[in-house]
């Protein structure tokens, strides 16, 4: 731990003990049923993390879409739901390729693009979101949630916890301390934990055990590939092209530093996770690459959805997106544990609540 982390935590400490009491009391409400909460009236697989974003959900949920379309036999009995985080809009609303990524946030708009058959939905109120789906979309079998874990109106049929493997859940503190969204112990509550960001494929801390009569939590692990990347035009292909990097998201240096095997990344900005570009931001950028003679400005997917609006400023400079996607380590287990949920009784209609 540097000086500097340090020295923030203490300052900080008072604010992050009233942050962890606040989410303790909250939890014991939903745990004694003094908050009331129940299951969709459609079977959910929830997606989140403890950390406040860069564990790779967007992918993982996509990756996820593409599984249970797969073993259910069709895109249609597959729809995704999500929050909307930053949306200008309240209440349910499906998302198109062309709709306005304002009206429902950066992460849905780019799942829609990555999965543009599939039904990419948003709603704050998950509960109220499944039933719309089920209404508007009935041969959903299945609702997949990007960020409900700490919904907890909702309880989950199966619930996955993303961890980065390069920032264990031991090593980290609440917010503002640290970047935590939620207390440590809450792992413990979910099916499965994943490993993210694990390209050296690190022996990583196992859950504890459960008691006797539960389910023990499986753990699996995978990384973050880069799909078709494509090369830039240059005189000298022996050279990496010389560029801009650009990114808003939770942890921009991993980005920035994935690039550098492929990349001369000449000039490096980094922004605030979901910080909405202006036009005076890619006009600088533009300013940048043809002062300095570059041949791109080199950005992530989730970014260039908040980017591609300004094709009119950036009409003479080529912007390159890197797409990511899931290499999981072990397909055939993830596949295994998949197929025991879809066997379960929790898909028999009569056996869901209200």
């Amino acid at each position: 731990m540097t000086t500097k982390i340090l020295i923030r935590r203490v300052l900080l400490a008072p604010i992050t003990a009233l942050h962890a009491v606040v989410l303790y009391l909250r939890h014991w409400a939903y745990d004694f049923r003094i908050k009331k909460s129940r299951k969709g009236s459609l079977p959910t697989l929830v997606i989140g993390n403890l950390h406040a974003g860069g564990t790779g959900k967007t992918p993982h949920a996509s990756a996820f879409l593409d599984i249970l379309s797969r073993k259910l036999g069709g895109i249609e009995y597959v729809a995704l739901l999500s929050r909307g985080f930053g949306r200008k809009t309240r209440g349910f609303f499906v998302v198109e390729e062309d709709t306005d990524w304002h009206l429902v946030g950066d992460e849905p708009k780019l799942l829609k693009l990555l999965n543009p058959n599939h039904h990419i939905t948003v709603c704050e109120n998950r509960l109220e979101g499944i039933d719309a789906i089920s209404k508007k979309f009935p041969q959903v079998k299945v609702v997949v949630l990007d960020d409900g874990l700490q919904h907890r109106a909702l309880i989950p049929d199966r619930s996955v916890l993303l961890i980065d493997s390069n920032r264990p859940l031991t090593n980290q503190t609440l917010i503002p301390s640290g970047d935590l969204r939620d207390l440590k112990y809450r792992a413990n509550f979910f099916d499965a934990w994943i490993y993210t960001r694990n390209s050296d494929k690190k022996e990583l801390p196992l859950p504890p055990s459960r008691k006797q009569n539960e389910a023990s939590i499986r753990v699996f692990s995978s990384e973050m590939i880069v799909e078709n990347e494509v090369e830039v035009e240059r005189v000298n292909k022996s050279e990496r092209p010389r560029v801009i990097a650009v990114s808003g998201i939770a942890t921009p240096e991993v980005f920035m530093n994935g690039l550098a095997s492929k990349w001369n990344v000449v000039r490096r900005q980094s922004y605030s996770d979901h910080y909405e570009f202006t036009e005076k931001d890619v006009k600088s950028w533009v300013i940048c690459v043809k002062s300095e003679n570059l041949e791109a400005i080199v950005t992530t997917a989730k970014d260039a959805v908040r980017i591609k609006p300004f094709k009119n400023v950036l009409k003479d400079v080529r912007l390159e997106v890197i797409p990511m996607s899931v290499k999981w380590h072990d397909e055939e287990a993830i596949d295994i544990w998949v197929d025991e949920w879809l066997e379960s009784t929790i898909f028999v209609p009569s056996t869901r609540t209200k």
